[in-house]
């Protein structure tokens, strides 16, 4: 469905729940808190649902305290839920038997969209969700005020890289130019979400780049992130999001691959240059993403038997299939 008509339904509701994915990024909690601001502003009625707190890394959005992890059901009062910057119903960051009979709208950027919604726009073109939330907002008549533009702003940057990734397109930067307009602080906004990390997160990088290893001649890397290492800094696992983007800077490297410990698989966080597409890699074993940044859960007995895994799904997708 259209945009436009999107916006015609949303403006039809007076109580709406806004909801993204389990483990939120700057992409994720910048729309969300960017449509919930919007919305409000035209009277509306709009809460933010979450069993995840949101990044510690973005409290200067307005509506960060509204992020709180605590909010897993849907309002009895809601008459819509819109779900953004989430691939299946299942990875929504809520409880799932609180949906009900209460109308989906699906609004993305995922190629692997299951389009679960009663509707749903996918712009897989987008650069990162808040993009199209952007253009929605301005659909719906909301005054995109300072605040609003940090939110969409912070998303953007957090899913292109910074306008980095293939991703980012002249749209991108075009609507990144509207929002600087606003006034925002958008120095500020990059120093926070890409030169600054407290000490803990500092020393759980050093202990990912201690077990940084190549394979296939340098062309994936492995960096790898136990239990131990996340309980002796007290620290999630969520805070190693952007580690596994340094083993990209080998020169030989396209495939960079973050292995963290959980109980009976691994999480696996992937990027890659330019030959692999990230999402295919991990389609494999189940997991999703986009074609330069993607991940997902892998089963194996050991950390070990997660690189052969990997390697092998790498080895399928070469023309010159090599693994060792």
């Amino acid at each position: 469905m259209g945009l436009l008509e999107i916006a015609r339904l949303i403006i039809e509701k007076d109580n709406i729940a806004v909801v993204t994915h389990v483990a939120p990024d700057g992409d994720a909690v910048g729309c969300t808190l960017a449509m919930v601001e919007g919305l409000r502003s035209l009277g509306k009625n709009a809460v933010v649902i979450s069993r995840d707190r949101a990044p510690d890394n973005l409290t200067f959005l307005k509506l960060y305290d509204e992020y709180t992890g605590t909010s897993p059901k849907i309002p009895k009062e809601a008459g819509l839920l819109i779900a953004l910057d989430c691939g299946n119903l299942d990875r929504l960051s809520l409880d799932l038997d609180s949906v009900g009979t209460v109308p989906v709208i699906n609004i993305d950027h995922h190629m692997s969209n299951d389009m679960y919604g009663i509707e749903n726009h996918v712009d897989t073109k987008a650069s990162a969700t808040a993009e199209i939330v952007y253009r929605l907002l301005g659909l719906m008549g909301v005054t995109i005020t300072k605040s609003i533009a940090e939110s969409l702003y912070a998303g953007i940057v957090a899913d292109c890289g910074s306008f980095s990734f293939e991703s980012t397109t002249g749209e991108t930067h075009i609507i990144a130019k509207e929002l600087m307009e606003t006034g925002i602080d958008f120095p500020m906004i990059h120093r926070i979400l890409f030169k600054t990390r407290d000490f803990a997160r500092l020393k759980l990088m050093g202990k990912a780049l201690q077990s940084l290893e190549e394979r296939m001649d340098g062309f994936v890397t492995f960096m790898y992130l136990n239990a131990e290492d996340f309980n002796s800094l007290s620290i999630s696992d969520r805070d190693s999001g952007d580690i596994v983007n340094y083993g990209l800077e080998s020169k030989t490297c396209d495939v960079s691959v973050l292995l963290k410990e959980a109980e009976g698989f691994f999480r696996v966080s992937i990027r890659t240059k330019s030959l692999l597409d990230a999402r295919a890699i991990c389609e494999a074993f189940g997991g999703g993403g986009h074609v330069r940044a993607a991940g997902g859960n892998i089963k194996a007995a050991d950390v070990e038997d997660a690189k052969r895994q990997i390697l092998m799904i790498v080895e399928r997708m070469l023309p010159d299939g090599r693994c060792d």
